[in-house]
């Protein structure tokens, strides 16, 4: 590869192909379109803000680090930035920074290691699903329909796996492997976070689910599906055959249990797996955390609200 040589001034067509490198790079790792819209609108609008106060990326970095903190707390609707999202933004911009750097596009240090970062409580707003009412919620989903038969399918693999809705939503005919005489379904994520490739083994009724519904959803060509047949496909006049998007899963969660944050069932998943006496090592493999504390952090969170002397606490007052 030729050797690219950065023009200490800040020239902006150098700068232009040292985002795009960037930017490939990040898709090269994450092989997801979403991600790489996020880093390609978030640099964007960092480089906009710079721009704004006549500065660029490869400006001073004191001037630079003093405008990516004003511009990471900005918000366009008047309401305080949380501090993940703070986070969230200066780390995009301090990873173009870092990647430049290595590459040899970029010689001054990186100014976003001036900016002090906020701190967040990790998980504060994890929650699972109670037990009980979602047990009770998958039990009215009738079965006598596709509409039926694909919700009740989907939101059983979501619950026994854990899986992030945008894996869900990129699941396709080859991703699924029968075995066990037809009987069990090995599902493989390809677009797991982190462009990791995870495999989960459904169990018998999670596999008859599927399997129920796929042979509804493709009455015809089920014995010769094309690789590239997706599983979840709409059932709506406009849409119908088509593959479902994001939006539509968050919707059928919110209709079927009552919540649009698909990220809930992760949530329940864990919690679920650690009351049935998962060790955290079984649970960080499932969720496929890369630390061990990270996934540790994740189940405290989940059982922040649970006091077992609550009871006692509340009779000690008299209330009842």
């Amino acid at each position: 590869m030729t050797e690219i040589i950065i023009d200490p001034r800040g020239d902006l067509s150098q700068i232009d192909l040292a985002i795009q490198f960037w930017l490939n790079a990040k898709q090269g790792k994450s092989h997801s379109d979403k991600t790489l819209t996020a880093y390609r609108d978030t640099i964007a609008s960092f480089r906009a803000a710079l721009q704004g106060v006549g500065q660029d990326l490869y400006s001073n970095p004191a001037g630079v680090a003093l405008t990516a903190q004003a511009w990471a707390a900005h918000s366009l609707i008047g309401r305080e930035v949380s501090p993940a999202t703070y986070n969230q933004r200066l780390a995009c911009v301090s990873s173009f920074y870092v990647y430049a750097k290595k590459q040899g596009m970029y010689e001054s240090e990186n100014p976003i290691g001036r900016v002090e970062r906020r701190k967040v409580q990790a998980y504060a707003g994890a929650r699972p699903l109670e037990s009980d009412d979602l047990s009770q919620h998958l039990k009215t989903i009738p079965r006598d329909d596709l509409m039926g038969q694909r919700d009740y399918a989907l939101l059983s693999i979501a619950l026994t796996t854990g899986r992030r809705i945008s894996e869900l939503a990129a699941l396709h005919w080859r991703d699924i492997q029968l075995t066990d005489n037809g009987t069990r379904a090995i599902v493989t994520w390809r677009r797991a976070k982190g462009g990791k490739v995870m495999t989960d083994k459904l169990t018998l009724e999670v596999t008859r689910a599927l399997l129920v519904y796929l042979k509804a959803a493709y009455p015809v060509q089920f014995g010769n599906l094309p690789t590239n047949a997706p599983i979840w496909l709409s059932t709506s006049h406009r849409n119908a055959g088509q593959a479902l998007g994001i939006q539509t899963i968050s919707d059928i969660c919110q209709r079927r249990l009552g919540t649009s944050k698909v990220h809930a069932l992760r949530h329940t998943f864990a919690h679920a797996m650690e009351q049935a006496g998962a060790k955290v090592s079984e649970i960080q493999a499932r969720l496929g955390h890369e630390s061990l504390a990270t996934t540790g952090r994740y189940l405290a969170s989940l059982s922040s609200a649970d006091n077992s002397h609550a009871e006692a606490v509340a009779g000690m007052f008299g209330i009842d």
